[in-house]
């Protein structure tokens, strides 16, 4: 059941990031370029989350995540028209994170086990553009479809598990800049913001890329994000955060 529901969540994001990028393509403005993007992470994830039996925090870094088999998905998309620009993100997260226990004469650890899809979309407009520098700002949103199981694996007592469903949808802002090193090298930093009072939501994005031709690039470099909601049993939070190597591909 929670596969089926995660599927159907992960193809839901990718349908929208498609339909989010490709929309422009339908506009009779002929001048519109676009960007995709592969990235692969190498984030550690921290879990953190009140259940009946206390606050849990459970890490999980990236080496343990390739040795578990886990599973995650990260692309990008961006269609740009002079000023304009529509960017879109889609990350799916299916983790196994442990850590200690609240209750240590009981339970002998605990492993939150989350699904986890994300889908944001911005509307940024280029306020300054020179032959060096690239300043967009921008405003969109950030989906979350989330499921939380918390097992508290059993010593003194019998194992439990809580579980924690919610999807919901923030408001963010964003700002980008890219600053062109010469014609190979360039690179981007960009941040957003956001929330609705009971959920929030920010990231960091640093690179360097390299242009390999005219339709081709790679970049690296760092990327932090974390979002806090309320739930049933108090609060809940993710934390992403490592080293990301991508691949473009503009046509």
């Amino acid at each position: 059941m929670n596969l089926l529901k995660n599927s159907r969540s992960f193809m839901a994001g990718f349908a929208g990031l498609l339909a989010f990028t490709t929309l422009p393509a339908l506009a009779q403005d002929s001048k519109w370029t676009y960007d995709l993007s592969m990235n692969l992470w190498f984030n550690n994830t921290t879990v953190t989350t009140d259940t009946p039996r206390g606050e849990v925090q459970a890490e999980l870094s990236f080496s343990d995540a390739i040795k578990d088999l886990d599973f995650a998905f990260m692309g990008t998309a961006e269609a740009r028209n002079g000023p304009w620009g529509i960017i879109g993100d889609l990350l799916y997260f299916n983790l196994t994170a442990d850590g200690p226990t609240p209750n240590g004469r009981l339970f002998s650890e605990v492993a939150a086990g989350s699904q986890i899809t994300v889908l944001s979309g911005v509307v940024a407009y280029r306020v300054h553009e020179d032959a060096t520098v690239a300043v967009d700002l921008g405003a969109g949103f950030r989906a979350f479809w989330t499921d939380v199981d918390t097992t508290f694996v059993g010593a003194a007592a019998p194992t439990e598990t809580f579980g924690q469903t919610r999807d919901w949808v923030d408001p963010i802002v964003a700002a980008r800049v890219r600053v062109a090193f010469n014609d190979k090298w360039f690179g981007t930093a960009m941040v957003d913001a956001g929330g609705t009072g009971d959920s929030d939501t920010w990231q960091a994005l640093a690179t360097v890329g390299y242009l390999l031709n005219e339709n081709w690039a790679f970049q690296g470099g760092y990327r932090y994000m974390k979002a806090e909601w309320d739930t049933d049993q108090g609060q809940s939070s993710l934390e992403f955060s490592g080293p990301i190597l991508g691949v473009s591909y503009r046509f």
